[in-house]
């Protein structure tokens, strides 16, 4: 009977590892380098289910596994690579029109800064293109922003 069980191929889970330190390195990213959580799942190029599933569960329950790919995507994006990304500069292009995009759907411009860390100047700055260059930290955030919208309608809020 061992040998039967030995035998048996492997299945997906199996393949699987804990998800108890990877999730601790997230929490420690976003705190220590002040970061909503989806900044880490962006850095990190894993989808923000997988990230949210990690840190909060599925209905009730902690996950318990995650998948070695995304285990290892998310231990290459630390907190000091998230702090670097505040100065680090890109091209604000495509920045800009996310922001715009968010904007005209009826995104609060506040809630759009404050979620993007940048002043209403700047934001102002960026979606009407006068602005040449972002912060890699502001091009993160804008993505993660647009991808919740894609899979949230409802998020996040519209202006009053």
């Amino acid at each position: 009977m061992r040998a039967l069980a030995s035998a048996q191929p492997a299945t997906r889970h199996s393949t699987w590892v804990d998800a108890a330190p990877f999730r601790a390195h997230v929490r420690h990213a976003v705190e220590a380098a002040a970061v909503p959580w989806p900044a880490v799942a962006v850095a990190a190029g894993v989808s923000l289910p997988a990230v949210h599933g990690l840190l909060v569960g599925r209905a009730g329950r902690p996950q318990t596994r995650i998948e070695p790919r995304v285990a290892g995507r998310l231990l290459r994006v630390g907190a000091g690579d998230l702090i670097a990304m505040r100065s680090l500069r890109v091209p604000a292009a495509r920045t800009g029109a996310r922001l715009r995009n968010l904007l005209a759907a009826g995104v609060d411009p506040l809630w759009v800064a404050r979620w993007c860390q940048i002043g209403l100047n700047e934001l102002t700055l960026l979606v009407e293109g006068e602005a040449t260059s972002c912060t890699q930290l502001t091009e993160t955030l804008g993505l993660a922003a647009q991808r919740l919208r894609q899979t949230d309608a409802c998020w996040p809020p519209l202006a009053a």
